[in-house]
């Protein structure tokens, strides 16, 4: 006896859901495995830091380092980006920022007594401080002498902090310092450091944005 074109017509549709859930499973584990694929191996999460990471600890006892990546900074309605580089000594620094679209390059460098800015036209600017010079000729600042240590996931030694959040390993992941909110999203590997890879700070009206392509420990 015939089954009925009802009952023909169930096991169709069902075999046809089977077949579609199948193909969907069987994308989402393709899109799973190319994302584990593309994800690289040295950047992961904040949280996600295996236990055996470094300790904060040996991270402040990296004087002398370098990072390469981008910076892009907004104040109220006006924005700025440019290409970064850090460059960090036991008593000195230097921080250039090459602007996109050939509109050149700020090079900031100084110590402990006196700071030299000078603009994409060649021009020499000295201070005492950066934040000073920075405000002037950029339009926006950053305390360095606690920037130092945000870079590198750290708190700075003053003033202190009213905020501090770590992960189970210990490394820094939200900060609050003088004013200033900080924030790790990202870290990666250097050398046996678990150093961060992605920033955000902001202070008032000020959002700045840090990504680091990589570090450079120890740079001649």
């Amino acid at each position: 006896m015939g089954q009925r074109p009802e009952r023909q017509t169930e096991r169709s549709t069902a075999a046809r859901r089977d077949r579609t859930a199948s193909a969907l499973n069987w994308r989402c584990l393709s899109l799973a495995a190319l994302l584990a694929g593309c994800a690289g191996g040295d950047i992961r999460p904040v949280g996600l830091t295996p236990e055996s990471s470094v300790a904060p600890g040996r991270i402040a006892e990296i004087e002398h380092w370098r990072a390469d990546g981008r910076i892009a900074v907004q104040r109220g309605n006006e924005g700025w980006s440019a290409k970064m580089r850090w460059l960090k000594g036991a008593a000195s620094f230097q921080l250039r920022f090459i602007a996109p679209l050939g509109r050149g390059t700020y090079q900031l460098a100084g110590d402990n007594s006196r700071v030299e800015l000078i603009v994409p036209n060649g021009q020499r600017f000295y201070a005492a401080d950066a934040q000073s010079l920075m405000t002037e000729h950029l339009g926006w600042s950053l305390p360095l002498a606690g920037a130092h240590y945000w870079l590198r996931g750290l708190v700075a030694p003053d003033p202190p902090p009213s905020y501090a959040r770590h992960d189970a390993a210990g490394l820094l992941q939200d900060l609050h310092q003088g004013g200033w909110r900080i924030s790790v999203v990202r870290r990666m590997s250097v050398e046996g450091f678990e150093l961060p890879a992605k920033l955000f700070m902001s202070y008032n009206d000020i959002k700045i944005r840090i990504v680091i392509s990589s570090w450079t420990l120890t740079p001649q």
